[in-house]
This record gives structure tokens, sequence and C-alpha cells, in this order.
């Protein structure tokens, strides 16, 4: 049997969902005066997402070996990649983190009257930060590897 949870993690878990479900009733409630309204349809994945980060943070280990996933201290913030392995805990927890960003980002934009492209662009700013930090990470990997410098010489 696992240990209890703290009343901080109950208190996180429950603000969670019912802040996903009044968000989702908002959106529907904004659906049902005009269902072409995108920003509407987005905040309700966006509170359904709130919902389901709500129950994998709760869900997740409390030590960071409890994935089964070995040794997480020797790579960072890339441990969640287990080959093979499926969706841990941690790692769908990351997912719909970044979902949550993502769809954040473009309910408030457009919340804020700004276009659909606007709301687009910072939709897809956090991932794209997250592709070109992952690709960055891996090249100081590459060089630290083969021995070389990481900073410029003079």
């Amino acid at each position: 049997m696992s240990a209890p949870r703290s009343r901080s993690a109950l208190v996180l878990l429950l603000t969670a969902v019912v802040a996903g479900c009044a968000i989702v009733v908002f959106a529907v409630l904004a659906l049902l005066r005009d269902p072409s309204d995108d920003a509407a349809w987005v905040a309700v994945v966006l509170g359904g997402l709130f919902i389901a980060w709500g129950i994998t943070f709760d869900r997740l280990p409390d030590d960071d070996d409890g994935d089964g996933d070995g040794d997480h201290h020797e790579h960072d913030h890339d441990h969640d990649h287990s080959h093979g392995q499926g969706w841990t805990p941690r790692r769908l927890n990351t997912t719909l983190s970044t979902g949550l960003a993502m769809t954040g980002a473009y309910v408030v934009i457009r919340a804020l009257g700004r276009p659909v492209d606007t709301a687009l662009v910072g939709a897809l700013a956090w991932p794209a930060w997250r592709l070109v930090n992952r690709f960055l990470d891996g090249v100081v990997r590459r060089r630290g590897a083969r021995g070389e410098a990481d900073g410029a010489t003079d």
C-alpha cells in the first residue's frame, strides 16, 4: 500500500480538478452562445487538460527512482523518455504540462482579442523553445563526449 498523500498534494489535485471543471463549464456556455468560437473549443480542451494534469501530478512517485526507469540523475530533465517502456507518470505529466501551456496561451491570447495566427504563434512558442533546448543539450553532450570546450576560444 502506498504512503498517504500530503495535504498540499490533495489541495493541488482538488484545485486542478475544480479549475478544469470551471473552465469547461464557462467554455460550454460560450459555445452555446457561439458555436464557432475557436477559443471556447480550445478552452474545453484546456479544462480537460487541467483535470488530467491534476490527476497525473497526484500519481507522480515521491522519489526520482519511482518510475523504474533506472538512475534519473544521469539524464537531467530528459529522464522522462524511457525507451520502450511506454508512458511513465512523469512523462505523461510533462506532456500534459506542455498541452496546458499551449492551450492556455491560445485561449488567453484570443481572449485579449488578438487574431488566430497570433494565438497559434503564442501557443507554439513553448514547445518550440523546448525543442531548441533539447537540440542544444544534445550538441553540448556530443561536444562533451568528444572532449571539446563548451565556450569559444580566445
